[in-house]
């Protein structure tokens, strides 16, 4: 007895039967999934439940023409060099605006975009660090404190001037570092070598 064999073909092999799928919740999450989980725990459809509340990110603080012509009196004229003066000096009131952004957005200077045109984080860094080494960035971070509506939100705390004695070698707006023991290579701590001072 002959038994045919029965050679499927290509396009039979590709069709398969559908997968079943698994029952969805509400919200198109499956029953057990994370999401799903914690949803009424936040009090999402209950009475008397309060959701937590975002607090509301500070915009970028502008200074109006009213106080900068407060602020402009405290900051001291620098003279420029008569021979090889170098690129002109960006604006004060442009430098001390992206001051302020790196304070209410809670970023370091070096990630402030030069596409705000406050110029580079590294200007507004050596600026305010002028400004606190002539001792006048006190009143005027006092004024911003007081005069800007958000200015009680923005922290001067990070850019406070240093209550010790300043020089121009005196760190400004830099975490304390403690210092660091010399250690030996590990070859010479192989050998039992120390360093010598």
């Amino acid at each position: 007895m002959a038994e045919s064999i029965r050679i499927p073909s290509a396009a039979a092999s590709l069709a398969m039967p559908p997968r079943p799928r698994a029952p969805r919740g509400p919200a198109g999450l499956a029953p057990g999934s994370p999401s799903g989980i914690g949803a009424p725990a936040l009090g999402a459809g209950l009475p008397k439940v309060p959701r937590p509340r975002r607090s509301q990110p500070l915009g970028d603080p502008e200074i109006d023409d009213e106080l900068w012509a407060r602020i402009e009196p405290l900051i001291p004229v620098k003279v420029r060099r008569r021979r090889y003066p170098g690129r002109m000096p960006l604006d004060d009131r442009a430098v001390l605006t992206g001051i302020l952004v790196v304070l209410a957005r809670g970023i370091g200077f070096e990630r402030l975009p030069k596409e705000l045109g406050y110029g580079s984080g590294m200007t507004c860094w050596r600026r305010l660090r002028d400004w606190q080494q002539a001792g006048v960035w006190p009143a005027i971070a006092q004024l911003l404190a007081n005069e800007l509506p958000d200015g009680r939100r923005l922290d001067f705390r990070r850019v406070a001037a240093p209550t010790g004695p300043t020089g121009p070698d005196t760190p400004v707006t830099r975490r304390p570092t403690p210092p660091r023991a010399k250690q030996p290579s590990a070859v010479a701590a192989e050998f039992g070598m120390t360093l010598l001072r």
